[in-house]
């Protein structure tokens, strides 16, 4: 049984053009074409000529039609770029979630190296977190300092275990983009680093430190403290605080 109808090729038309003027694909001019044309021998590939008949199976779109199908998926395209865009916001937020911040003296790893190496902050003298020992600064993407030199992470695998040559290729990656110390997105432990010679640099230890205060104690939940630390009883070792507090 025939199907469709046949179109002849006008000088300048290409498959793209044509399946833009029927509103289809590509692929479904032409495996239509292909499925219902009357000789084997008339089925195309990927190129088209002028006089060239081929089977489609309606008539082109008009002008009108033709503008609404553009909209039409251009609006689409837009969309999925938008909910592509939410997506990947949704899981870098998961990632960031109760993520840490770098400090001056935060410990870094090389996957090319063999030693640690120690974060010098540099970028500002605005920021800082309070500490166990002393305040320190907020590192930033723009930190790519260490305590330890050029020749930071020791030996390098890439150059066959000589010396280290530490060279950024770039600024940090992956920072916490909604904190900025003028103008400069600080780091979380997630954030990493790229060295010019083929290194990969991430946080190994934030570098933050905290003191566990009075207050801290007494408000611990001491069923989920014994659960972490079974060794630990916090119920009894809270009611010797409160005893020594009474007496003193």
């Amino acid at each position: 049984m025939k199907k469709g109808m046949i179109y002849t090729v006008k000088k300048g038309e290409t498959l793209e053009s044509l399946a833009l003027d029927f509103g289809i694909s590509v692929d479904e001019l032409r495996r239509f074409h292909n499925n219902w044309c009357e000789d084997i021998r008339d089925q195309i590939g990927y190129e088209i000529w002028e006089g060239k008949k081929l089977t489609v199976e309606k008539e082109k779109l008009s002008q009108e039609e033709v503008k609404q199908k553009k909209q039409e998926e251009l609006q689409k395209e837009k969309q999925q770029k938008e909910e592509q865009k939410e997506k990947e916001a949704e899981a870098k937020r998961t990632e960031q979630d109760n993520k840490y911040y770098v400090v001056d003296g935060a410990k870094c790893l090389c996957d090319k190296g063999v030693t640690p190496a120690t974060l010098k902050v540099t970028s500002h003298t605005k920021a800082v977190f309070n500490s166990r020992d002393k305040d320190k600064w907020v590192a930033t993407v723009e930190d790519l300092q260490f305590q330890e030199g050029a020749s930071c992470f020791g030996s390098c695998k890439v150059k066959n275990n000589n010396p280290c040559t530490f060279a950024p290729a770039g600024k940090w990656l992956k920072p916490y983009e909604k904190l900025k110390i003028m103008e400069k997105s600080a780091l979380l432990e997630t954030s990493y680093l790229m060295c010019s010679v083929g290194g990969k640099i991430t946080i190994k230890y934030h570098g933050q430190s905290v003191k566990i205060g009075n207050s801290n104690l007494q408000r611990a939940d001491a069923e989920l403290m014994n659960q972490i630390l079974p060794g630990l009883d916090l119920q009894e070792f809270q009611a010797e605080y409160d005893e020594n507090q009474y007496y003193s």
